[in-house]
């Protein structure tokens, strides 16, 4: 956890309603593209992410200091999920809203139940991000941080550092092509990464 996160932390678990706005913004798509993977009806989707995160808001006094949010927040989102696929309103819902069948619902299912969640699974995949961006060259890593995690656009990014947006989209290409090999076992919870 970042000092900044961990500072966030601290004025969520004091109610502070401001920090979990910064939370919610930066969770909201992240939680869309993990639940979305298994639910795919946008209504349900929505309503996962807001029981999600009022989870987080109802319970933040029993947080403690070591609790990784994002590790809290995706396994509450894959508890909801799971609950949703076993509801029959939900599963009647989703056969009539979506293409989904009886089978992907099972698969889904089954998915979500072997989805590691933990705290230990999300430190793994710090520091597999952190071992990845290392390896790539230093223009790359600062365009990708840039795009993925300070949300700039491709066209900010290129005015900011003096090249074409063609340039920086190469660079973002080649970091998602290494990404997508070193976090192949956690992309259903990392897909925010690879879509803009």
């Amino acid at each position: 956890m970042t000092e900044n996160e961990k500072y966030l932390f601290e004025k969520l678990k004091r109610g502070d309603e401001a920090a979990f706005k910064v939370i919610y913004n930066k969770y909201v798509p992240r939680l869309y593209y993990f639940v979305f993977e298994y639910v795919p009806l946008v209504d349900i989707v929505e309503n996962i992410i807001q029981d999600t995160l009022m989870t987080l808001w109802d319970k933040k006094a029993e947080l403690t200091d070591n609790t990784n949010l994002g590790a809290y927040l995706f396994t509450v989102a894959k508890n909801n999920c799971l609950y949703k696929l076993r509801d029959q309103r939900y599963k009647q819902k989703l056969f009539e809203s979506s293409d989904v069948d009886g089978l992907e619902l099972k698969a889904n299912l089954d998915a979500l139940h072997t989805l590691d969640t933990s705290s230990f699974a999300f430190t793994e995949i710090e520091q597999i991000i952190e071992e990845t961006l290392s390896q790539l060259p230093p223009q790359c890593r600062t365009i990708f941080n840039m795009s993925r995690f300070d949300d700039k656009k491709n066209k900010e990014i290129a005015e900011e550092l003096g090249i074409s947006v063609k340039a920086v989209e190469g660079h973002i290409t080649k970091a998602l092509k290494l990404f997508r090999i070193t976090l192949k076992d956690y992309l259903p919870i990392m897909a925010f990464l690879f879509v803009r």
